[in-house]
């Protein structure tokens, strides 16, 4: 498969609902993904500066055209409140061909 038809999907978190709903909406409303979708309360448990700690959060997951993948990305970065933001992807290795046809048509 090339670039051009990879479909993929990337995890972020957000402190807020509010912010994960405002960042999701804008990138599905930018084209940068065909679908965003929030969940949570989270409960993350994690280290931060040497310190363990455990903060509810809200995980966005984006579906997306690979070739998208990079412009979401820094867009994600530039917008984001996390000094650190999760930010992870995975390309699918089996998408229906009517679902990859919706994703790749969205722009």
């Amino acid at each position: 498969m090339t670039e051009a038809q990879a479909i993929a999907i990337a995890w972020t978190t957000l402190p807020q609902r509010e912010e994960a709903e405002r960042l999701a909406s804008e990138a599905v409303g930018a084209g940068l993904a065909a679908c965003a979708q929030v969940d949570g309360p989270i409960r993350s448990h994690f280290t931060w500066e040497g310190r363990t700690q455990v903060e509810d959060e809200f995980r966005i997951t984006f579906k997306f055209a690979v070739a998208q993948g990079p412009h979401l990305e820094a867009w994600v970065h530039a917008r984001h409140p996390y000094a650190l933001p999760q930010w992870i992807v995975i390309e699918a290795a089996h998408v229906s061909p009517a679902y990859r046809a919706w994703i790749l048509g969205v722009r």
